[in-house]
Parts: C-alpha cells; structure tokens; sequence
C-alpha cells in the first residue's frame, strides 16, 4: 500500500481529503463502490479516503471468516445491507496522488476478541507438501495425549501437595520457593519418614516377639492348684512264665539251651531299654524276632503290675497304663498319658479323647495326700504337670519294693490369662493343648511330647530307624478343622540301628550337637505346673512298696501370663510417631486414600 500525502497538517489538505469523499463501506465486507456525489448513501457510514487508508490489510478469506469476532462500541460503524463485496475505495487527491485500497470496513475503536480453539483444518491446502506428515499424524495425536495425561497427574498431584493436611508436603508445590528451598524441606519428609518407619519395625517387632509379661499374683486363696502328677515306671516288666510260654512254642528260634538263656537276657533288657542303657542291650542275635515287632512281643510278654491309688482329694485320680522313653510305665492324674498307650497306637486313633478335669485342691482344704499300694517292685518315679509327660532329661526317683514311701512336694504354677488366646503361638511364647498342628504322632500338645517327637525324628535323620519305644507311624496334620492321616509307617531299629543310637545318645538325651542341627521348636505349656521334692522318707513296710505323695505346703505364689502390649497399644505408639513427625492423624490416611482413588478417577476420566 502507497499512500502519499503532502502537507498533511495544513487546512487545504485536510479540506482535500474531506472533500474527496467517494466511497461507503458495508459491515458484511461486501464490494462497492461510490462517486464523489454519494447519491443514495447515509451519512453516518461514511469513512474518509484517509482513514480506510489506514485499516489493517488482510485477506479476504480471514476476514471473510472472523468477521463475526469483531466487538463494536457505540459510535462505530454498523451494518450496511446493501453492500454485499466487502470492498471500499478509497481515493486521495493530494498532489495528484490517488490511492485505490481494498480494506475490509473497521472501525478506529474495534478490536478482535480472541478465537477460540478449532480443531485442525482438514483442507489439503493445510497439509505439508510431503506424504510423511500425514502418516506421522496417529503418532503425534498419541503424543500430544500422552502429554495431556502427564498434564493431568502433574496437576492432580500439585493439587494433591497443596491441599494436604500432612505438614511439610505443602512445601513441595508452594508458589515462590526456589529449588534448593523444595529440595530442602523435601528432605526434612524423607527424614521424618525413616524415623517413623524404622522406630515403627522395632515397635511391630516387639508386639510380635514378646508381649506378654510373667507377673506374680500373692492372693493364693483366689486360686486353685493342680495336685502332683507322677509317673510309675517298675522295675520288674517281664513275666517269667509268659517268657517259658513263648520259648516252648517257637522251638526253631531256639536251638539250644543257650539260645533260651540268651533270650531271656535279651527280652529282659529290651524291656527295660532307654536312651541310658542302650549299650547293654546284646547286639549279636536277634532270635529271628524282627524289629516291628519288638513293641506287640513286649506286651505280650509283660508282668501284670496293677496298682491301686486312692486320694483324699474331692475328684477321683485314675491310673492310666502308657508307654514312655523307659518302657512300660503308669501315670496318675495325667491328661496326655493315655495318647501314649499301646491300645490307642494299635487301634491307629487320633481322636481326641475326654479325660475330664485335672484334680485340683485348695488351701481351706488342708492335707491332701494320694496312695498307691500293692506296687510289689522296685520303681521309679517321675512327678510332673498334668498336661506333661515324663523326660529323659528330668530327674527321676527310685525307691525299693520293700519300703512305703512318703513324698512331699510343693508347686510353682504358671497360668495364661484368657485374652492372651487371641495372640498366636509365637507371641505367646507357649502353646495350649490343643494347638497341635505341628504334631506329627499324637493330636495333642504338651512339651515333653514334642520333646519325644524330636527325638524321634532326630534318630530318623541320623540312623534311618526309630526306637521301638516310640510311636511308628505318623503323617497327623489339621487341612481346614479336618484331622487327616496320610498312614506313613517309620522304620524301627533292630540290632544295627540301635547300634547307631548307641554313638549318638548324648545328643539325642540332651538335643544339642556339634555336628548335626537340632531345632525342636518346642514351646512351654501355657498352663504348666512344676512340681519339686520338699521332703520325703521311707520305712519298711511288710505289705509291700507303698507310695504317698501330696501337697504340705501351699504356694503363696503363682505366676500368671498378662498380655503387656497389645494391638491397641501398636496403634497408639505408631499413631504418636507419625503425629511427632509428620503431625497428621488417621483422617490424613483417610484422605491420601481419597485422593488416590476417587478424587484421581473423577480428574483423569470424568473432569
């Protein structure tokens, strides 16, 4: 565009110009035309030569379209209907200058409002002069989506750090703070998060290792204690005449007399084998008896030892036949004794059986003594909890069969409170009765029992056999409430095994080695009574061997199982840490997850 003005600041110039009026503009952008005489125009949508000169050019087609952007003022030009070619000339006279301009009409006081977002144009007049730029379009379309995702997260999480009630996270995306002013509080979090993490571990360790507590409870008139159990192991197992019985009808084991005599010797000593004297048992012929059948040849062979109790006690004691790491025994006032009987093993039971209450007694009830008479044999005895058998490890008693015997004992109980039921084993450090998952040969617990079991699958692991003292099958386990048995069968030691057991017994009686790895894991009953000699004397008596035993001297002490630091207690020692450190509290937790589930949905998808 040329414009040429000369003297544009004096009045016959501008008189000139005013007087060179020869065009009308139109709203719409439609062409026209006019003369100098302006027949048929309005005066009010005039524009002077000079200020149609001075509108912006621009094209046809743009202006064509944004038209309809434009904001007028009062005072600016309006509508002209009947010019439909959104032209205007202009023409100038100032020193034979004449300007012919296309311009679309505007107004000095209009401006443009900004367009609006218009999806790219599908015209190929729009598209790149190469075919590469369309097949990169699905590529770029996956960019720029991509990109407005990330958009998204960035400002959700920006959200997220400026709205939480978490102190110190605000810092992250507060306005104003420099990089080194973010790195720094971001630091003081991840400080305050390892302290909370790692004080929490040791406080969750604790709560899983131990806690419980062992308090000791002086009120003995409020609480009942166990009378004494004992095992009665005689000495005498082997009926002579049962033994002449079985020589006479297996003549081919025995050739001669020396033979008989050796299995005399032999039976008598394998009736009475334990881990003690596993040396003494002759190892040079077995009299074609095979080692399964050591246990049914035993009881077949056995002395008929059948003894009497009686006891002042209010409940009545019972004396239940069971077999133990020395052979052949009797206990009394026993809840697991009978688990170990010949007749349950023969039977394959595992059933859990009613023994009934343990015998207890009280200090309003005074002396309280048992008796068992007509023992007729030296014995030894062994005195434990109810729920416990005897151990090889523990001391023993032995009296004569010509004596009565008077044991005095006193007791140190240890009870489990009831709310200690909801922990499990491990916290605990005990187990009850019948939490006998592990158990593999009985569907009971007691910690001697466990103790028998891993020494039985000690010898397993080292010799290949078990003692025939033991129970020779096993496979008992819990799949969900249901007692199952898989009816696996153990080998037992004949002469060559127990040759074996012989070189390893220290290990097995006291469970520790040098060489191989022993991990029972048993753990203590958690109702457990332990019981220990006071006093005892003995005289002679011409019916026999008779033994009394009781409780003289009541304990004025009982230990009891508390729980020390409970679920509740976790809670609120965690709850602390994180309110020291972070100062956030359970509705903080509640509304991370709000903010990470709902709250991300609906501003991904839904906003």
């Amino acid at each position: 565009m040329h414009l040429k003005l000369n003297d544009e600041s004096s009045p016959s110039a501008v008189a000139r110009t005013t007087a060179s009026t020869s065009g009308r503009s139109s709203w719409d952008g439609n062409d026209g035309s006019g003369s100098g005489s302006g027949s048929g125009s309005r005066p009010d949508s005039l524009l002077t030569s000079s200020t149609a000169s001075l509108q912006p050019q621009e094209p046809e087609e743009y202006t064509r379209r944004s038209g309809p952007g434009l904001l007028l003022f009062p005072g600016t030009a309006q509508r002209n209907p009947h010019n439909t070619t959104g032209k205007t000339i202009a023409k100038a006279n100032d020193d034979n200058g004449t300007i012919n301009q296309t311009a679309p009409v505007r107004s000095i006081r209009s401006f443009r409002r900004p367009p609006l977002w218009q999806p790219p144009s599908k015209d190929p007049r729009h598209v790149g002069p190469g075919l590469e730029e369309q097949d990169e379009r699905p590529d770029e379309t996956a960019r720029d989506r991509r990109g407005a995702c990330l958009a998204k997260v960035q400002a959700f999480i920006i959200e997220f750090l400026q709205g939480s009630s978490i102190h110190g996270f605000i810092y992250l995306a507060k306005l104003g703070l420099n990089f080194i002013e973010r790195m720094l509080w971001f630091a003081f979090i991840c400080v305050a998060l390892f302290s909370i993490i790692s004080l929490s571990k040791r406080t969750w360790h604790r709560f899983q290792t131990s806690p419980m507590v062992i308090s000791m409870d002086r009120n003995k008139l409020v609480w009942n204690t166990s009378f004494p159990s004992l095992t009665v192991c005689p000495h005498k197992r082997i009926d002579e005449l049962k033994v002449e019985e079985y020589i006479l009808t297996h003549p081919e084991q025995f050739e001669s007399e020396e033979d008989q005599e050796d299995f005399r010797d032999f039976i008598v000593k394998l009736a009475s084998l334990t881990y003690d004297n596993l040396e003494t048992l002759p190892l040079n012929k077995s009299f074609g008896i095979p080692s399964s059948k050591y246990l049914d040849l035993l009881y077949e062979l056995k002395w008929p030892f059948e003894p009497e109790i009686s006891s002042g006690a209010a409940v009545k004691m019972f004396i239940y036949e069971t077999q133990t790491e020395f052979g052949i025994c009797h206990s009394v006032n026993s809840l697991v004794a009978r688990y170990n009987s010949f007749d349950y093993w023969r039977s394959g039971d595992w059933s859990l059986m009613d023994h009934g209450d343990r015998v207890t007694v009280h200090p309003l009830d005074g002396e309280i003594y048992a008796q068992i008479i007509n023992l007729s044999t030296a014995y030894d005895v062994y005195f434990h909890g109810a729920g416990d058998v005897p151990s090889i490890s523990k001391q023993r008693y032995t009296f004569p069969e010509s004596d009565y015997t008077t044991v005095e004992l006193i007791a140190l109980e240890i009870y489990t409170n009831e709310e200690a039921r909801a922990f499990n084993t491990k916290q605990r450090s005990c187990r009850f009765n019948y939490e006998a998952e592990d158990m593999l040969t009985v569907p009971i617990y007691s910690f001697g029992l466990c103790l028998s079991e891993c020494r039985l699958f000690f010898a397993l692991r080292v010799c290949g056999c078990v003692p025939h003292f033991y129970r020779n099958r096993c496979g008992y386990n819990h799949i969900f409430g249901h007692r199952v048995r898989n009816g696996r069968k153990l080998p037992v030691c004949g002469l060559e095994g127990i040759g074996c057991l012989v070189k390893i017994k220290r290990e097995i009686i006291s469970l520790k080695s040098d060489k191989y790895k022993i991990n029972c894991n048993c753990l203590a009953n958690c109702d457990d009574s332990n019981f220990f000699v006071q006093s005892y004397r003995s005289r002679v008596w011409f019916l026999g061997a008779n033994l009394q035993w009781g409780i003289i001297d009541y304990p004025k002490m009982q230990l009891r199982r508390d729980v020390l630091f409970s679920f509740a207690d976790v809670l609120v020692y965690i709850g602390g840490l994180v309110g020291f450190f972070l100062g956030c509290s359970a509705l903080s937790f509640t509304e991370i997850v709000y903010y990470f589930t709902a709250r991300f949905v609906r501003r991904m998808f839904f906003n």
